[in-house]
């Protein structure tokens, strides 16, 4: 309650320090005076001119009507009056001050009419008195929340109130104008602009300190939030706060920026505006501004560390042994792990055994760091709440990657291949050189490594050629139908024995497999260790063409007799 009748006083001096000023509004365009000399030109002027008179003479008349209305008016229709009278008000101010315009740019043309001047002249004396009396209407119109106000309330005041000190701040940028226009009537304004710097100055000092005074209402806002945190009230009346703050410092930047055109310092100010706001400007990188902002900055820092520099320290430190003693202790549960894995009879996947010793290597390297950031004072309900909301936005846009990481799981859980397996799957075949739980990277028989995605590769026939200790070897041979049966039969069974690496269980087969359109056909199949499979392929390969060779067995390639016909000459 308190803070609260502090800043309403505060709103009421500044007020009363802006009552003199004259919240004009130009919007004239430069060009609007013609620069023709001609007569019918002149004559479009002074036209012109007189029209702006008259409209000026009706608008006073319709103001006058407004004020009698207003008198006699109460509850919403007299506020509704006096909106419409504080409008109609700055109208005036902005025809007047365009009607000097367009004098001043007919004199610098070098067309001066001196009844027009002196209109001019009196119009700009005239201001002052229009100007008192719109800021004294909008003083009137300001109603500042009371302490009661919910949040919904003090945000419909402040809004309005904002919105009338954006027209006090527009008064003063209408009125370097109006100093300006003054002088190409070649009018003294040296006391009005001295009187005027002086306003600025209160101005800024004013809107310092209620700037001041509501950022210590957000930080007790805040402060009362932490302690309440399911209060919404108090959470909606800090939103209210917070944009309070962004309103003022606006309006102290429009009033830092006048009083930097009149040549003022304004260096204090910028250092608590970037304070408040933390934006950074062009007038940060000023050699004052910044140095103070520097010297400020250590000073602050200095202090926090002869006031908690100790406490602080060993927080820090706790904070590393804590961190220290768990890596540690995540090495050596690894290891642990790992060693109970290998000594175990259970036969696990090396993905399976790669991802059991992350979990328990990651997990309690992860329990490590929150315990030392609990030591140090950091909340962890909070952050973990901020994971939570982190992982569900991303997992929303991996949607793909979990995919990949499901499928990852499956063929952990399942096994259908391991790392060194020669696989056939997802369209590549090749050796599996490594395996995640998104992708399995395979190596294929031409030294080309080839990432899959394991998505793909669940979806799809896996085929895995090396998952059996022994594979067949599947081979067929073709002799001339001339040849002796038997004695190939033998000679073939010989060729397979004699291989070490073929195995005598299961038994090789030999069998006349075929009658082909130029060969018989045998088919051999020996059996062999899964890593013997390809140079017994080739041995035998090789001793049936120098065995078939010296036995003078022959093996045929494809044959076709083509025969020619002469159709019968006709007689002459």
């Amino acid at each position: 309650m308190f803070l609260k009748m502090i800043q309403a006083r505060v709103f009421a001096m500044m007020l009363v320090l802006t009552a003199v000023l004259p919240p004009l509004n130009i919007h004239a365009a430069e060009n609007e005076s013609p620069k023709s000399t001609d007569a019918s030109s002149n004559s479009d002027q002074n036209l012109s001119l007189e029209q702006t008179l008259d409209n000026i003479e009706k608008h006073k008349l319709a103001i006058k009507d407004l004020e009698t209305r207003a008198d006699k008016a109460s509850g919403l229709t007299d506020q509704a009056l006096k909106s419409r009278l504080l409008k109609a008000r700055m109208e005036l101010l902005e025809q007047g001050l365009n009607f000097c315009k367009a004098v001043a740019d007919l004199e610098a043309g070098g067309i001066k009419i001196d009844k027009y001047h002196q209109r001019a002249i009196e119009i700009l004396g005239s201001q002052v008195n229009a100007a008192n009396t719109t800021t004294a209407e909008i003083r009137q119109q300001m109603v500042f929340p009371e302490a009661g106000f919910s949040a919904a309330e003090q945000a419909a005041a402040y809004s309005r109130v904002f919105e009338l000190l954006d027209t006090v701040n527009h008064a003063y940028e209408i009125f370097i104008e109006g100093l300006n226009l003054s002088r190409r009537f070649e009018l003294d304004v040296t006391a009005q602009q001295t009187w005027f710097k002086e306003i600025l100055l209160e101005r800024a000092a004013t809107g310092s300190i209620f700037l001041e005074m509501t950022m210590a209402d957000v930080r007790a806002l805040r402060a009362s939030v932490s302690a309440v945190p399911g209060d919404t009230e108090i959470a909606a009346k800090l939103g209210v706060a917070v944009t309070n703050v962004s309103r003022i410092a606006n309006g102290l930047s429009v009033v830092l920026t006048m009083m930097e055109s009149q040549d003022m310092d304004i260096t204090g100010y910028q250092q608590q505006l970037l304070g408040a706001t933390g934006q950074i400007t062009t007038d940060f990188l000023e050699v004052g501004v910044f140095t103070n902002l520097l010297l400020g900055w250590g000073e602050t820092l200095w202090n926090v560390l002869i006031e908690s520099g100790p406490g602080l320290f060993f927080k820090i430190i706790l904070f590393f042994i804590i961190v220290f003693v768990f890596r540690k202790l995540a090495k050596l549960a690894h290891k642990l792990v790992e060693t109970g894995m290998e000594n175990a009879d259970i036969e696990l996947s090396l993905l399976l055994r790669r991802m059991i010793l992350l979990v328990v290597r990651n997990t309690i390297t992860v329990i490590g760091v929150l315990i030392a950031l609990s030591q140090v004072g950091i909340s962890l309900g909070p952050l973990l709440a901020g994971l939570g909301v982190v992982g569900f936005v991303i997992g929303f846009a991996l949607q793909d990657t979990l995919s990949n990481f499901a499928a990852g799981l499956l063929i952990l859980v399942y096994r259908p291949f391991d790392v060194d397996d020669l696989i056939e799957a997802g369209g590549v075949t090749g050796l599996v050189s490594n395996m995640s739980l998104v992708n399995t990277t395979i190596l294929t028989f031409d030294n080309q490594t080839i990432v899959v995605p394991n998505n793909k590769i669940w979806g799809d026939v896996i085929k895995n050629v090396t998952a059996q200790d022994i594979r067949r070897v599947d081979l067929v041979f073709g002799i001339s139908y001339s040849d002796d049966i038997p004695r190939t039969e033998k000679l073939l069974a010989e060729i397979a024995a004699s291989q070490e690496a073929v195995l005598t269980e299961p038994e090789t087969m030999i069998r006349l497999h075929e009658l082909a359109d130029s060969s018989v056909n045998f088919i051999v199949r020996p059996w062999v260790k899964k890593e013997d499979y390809w140079e017994t392929y080739w041995a035998i390969t090789r001793a049936v063409k120098l065995r078939f060779d010296e036995e003078g067995i022959s093996i045929p390639f494809p044959q076709r007799d083509v025969h020619l016909h002469n159709p019968p000459q006709p007689v002459a």
